[in-house]
């Protein structure tokens, strides 16, 4: 044993050695005031019986603003990656030969957290240049950056990678499979009254091309709160480049923004983009097995080099894709976000029912599973386990931005430009009930409509805004279930014309003519195109008078 190695054992602070008790060195532990500035440890000294020669190095970097930071570097003999303790515990970087996983260049600077300005409780002055590692945490207490008008919420979404883990292990198992870990803890005291204990792990076995991150966060506080968290993992030149390709099982993909839902039929590819386009982010929900297990994969263009993550799908149940145009300045050309929530604004997290909760002392655990490959037939392996995740199921691409599908009523009245709410009065009361025939002479009642959301939309063939609201109309009932909603298009002019000009604009939507017939308020509009947004229960949620885009009209619907 070396020299150092017995310094350490001597020093320390080691756990017994039993015959099958595990290794473990203390590097950091402010409760004890325990402090290891510099680790050296071999496979030849803790495992000499394993299957691959390992070690782990530990220091510290000097100079600028990298004066103090802790790094962790572990090499399984096969591959290498850097845990880096003052930054949250995230990763660096990770390398197995060529094929190396980081951001830049392997020399990037990391800067420590305590010359980063700091503004609030988390929010940061200068976030864009602080993060270059190769995966970082947001989290665990809410990681979006948007917040509502009613409610002012702590912007705490770089909070993880700008906290100094306050303990830090490794732990080495000495028998089969030898696995070398790295741990720590990272605490969160909010001004809220939360206290959030995140215990963070790395691992990987000697002479494997896999590693495991392992992170449990528990709530120590007497309330219940919500938390959320979610791993930036950020790729980059040389192995993301043109014709770069995410492969996982979507179930459904949905553009976070008007740039993003130009390319959504793409959003799986990495390719030079136009000159302007800025950051694309997709929002992808995964199909899992039937132990609620998924997979996903990026792989370079010459498909011999990928990397893989597998994670449950209840731990972890959404994933965001972001991508920049390659000519792009900032470090990442393609990062992948699983997560507990998509990072988007807060309020529209609310409304899908998220961020999640913890009760006092519950805990929530998320595992990711990550696998290196280095050739064309490893590749197509691990590909064919997602394909069978998939089991040829369908993927569902939204056309336009999730984020406006959930926001308030009150929010899409105040961004309304072509169109104002009617009827006020009416809100919340049930629909009055009608009968009226189609351009066939079949009749149709509201009332049967019952269960369903419904469009009810006035409008005439000689109204100009109505011919601009038609292509809008034609889409929405192409992309919306007739089980879940129906649209009923009322005009007053004569039938031969309506019909008419219903076979030339090719619409499939419901067409019904009023002869005078219909009670108030519907025989009250004066203005068109107007509608009437009745919900499931049979009672107005909204009405419009002016010209609504696809767009919104989506919107409203999916409102509360």
């Amino acid at each position: 044993m070396s020299k150092l190695l017995s310094l350490i054992l001597m020093t320390v602070g080691i756990l017994p050695a039993y015959a099958a008790e595990p290794f473990r060195v203390v590097l950091t532990d402010t409760e004890q005031n325990i402090y290891e500035e510099t680790l050296e440890l071999t496979g030849s000294d803790i495992t000499p019986d394993g299957p691959a020669s390992w070690s782990v190095h530990k220091y510290v970097l000097h100079g600028d603003e990298q004066e103090g930071i802790d790094v962790i570097d572990v090499n399984n003999g096969k591959f290498s990656f850097t845990v880096v303790p003052t930054r949250g515990m995230s990763i660096q970087k990770v390398q197995m030969g060529d094929f190396y996983l980081g951001l830049d260049s392997p020399d990037k600077i990391l800067i420590n957290p305590k010359f980063i300005k700091l503004q609030n409780q988390g929010n940061l002055t200068e976030s864009k240049k602080q993060f270059s590692e190769w995966m970082v945490r947001f989290g665990p207490k809410l990681s979006n950056d948007i917040t509502s008008d009613d409610e002012k919420i702590e912007s705490l979404r770089e909070e993880i990678g700008l906290m100094p883990a306050s303990q830090v292990e490794v732990v080495v198992e000495r028998e089969e499979p030898y696995r070398i870990k790295v741990r720590g803890r990272i605490d969160r005291n909010l001004m809220n009254g939360a206290k959030l204990e995140l215990w963070t792990e790395v691992s990987t076995e000697p002479g494997s091309n896999a590693f495991q991150i392992l992170d449990k966060i528990t709530n120590l506080s007497t309330a219940e709160h919500e938390f959320d968290m979610l791993y930036r993992i950020n790729f980059g030149i040389p192995f993301i480049g043109e014709g770069a390709r995410f492969f996982g099982p979507a179930h459904r993909v949905t553009p976070i923004d008007e740039n993003s839902a130009s390319d959504v039929s793409k959003y799986d590819r990495y390719r030079r983009t136009a000159d302007g386009l800025s950051e694309q982010v997709y929002c992808v929900q995964l199909w899992a097995d039937d132990r609620d297990q998924t997979e996903v994969m990026l792989h370079n263009a010459d498909r011999d080099k990928a990397i893989s993550m597998a994670f449950s799908n209840k731990q972890l149940p959404l994933v965001a894709l972001r991508k920049k145009p390659a000519d792009s300045k900032d470090q990442y050309l393609i990062s992948l976000e699983p997560g507990t929530d998509f990072p988007r604004n807060k309020r529209i997290d609310h409304e899908f029912g998220k961020p999640a909760k913890l009760s006092p002392n519950q805990s929530s655990s998320f595992i990711i599973d990550f696998t290196l490959d280095a050739s064309a037939e490893q590749l197509g392996k691990t590909q064919a386990k997602i394909a069978k995740i998939w089991a040829g199921r369908r993927t569902k691409i939204d056309t336009s931005p999730e984020v406006s599908a959930k926001a308030s009523l009150k929010d899409i009245i105040e961004g309304a430009r072509t169109w104002g709410p009617a009827y006020t009065s009416w809100y919340g009361k049930p629909a009055p009930d009608f009968t009226l025939a189609d351009i066939t002479g079949k009749g149709h009642t509201l009332s049967d409509y019952r269960g369903k959301n419904v469009l009810l939309i006035f409008w005439a063939t000689w109204c100009g805004p109505c011919l601009q609201e038609i292509p809008n109309l034609i889409e929405l009932r192409k992309t919306v279930s007739e089980n879940d909603f129906a649209m009923l298009a009322i005009s007053k002019e004569r039938l031969d014309l309506v019909k008419y000009f219903v076979e030339r604009a090719k619409i499939n939507y419901t067409v019904l003519i009023d002869q005078n017939n219909l009670p108030g308020p519907y025989n009250t509009i004066n203005a068109i195109p107007s509608s009437f947004f009745i919900d499931p229960e049979g009672k107005i949620k909204l009405a419009t008078a002016g010209l609504l885009s696809l767009k919104e009209i989506k919107a409203i619907l999916e409102a509360k």
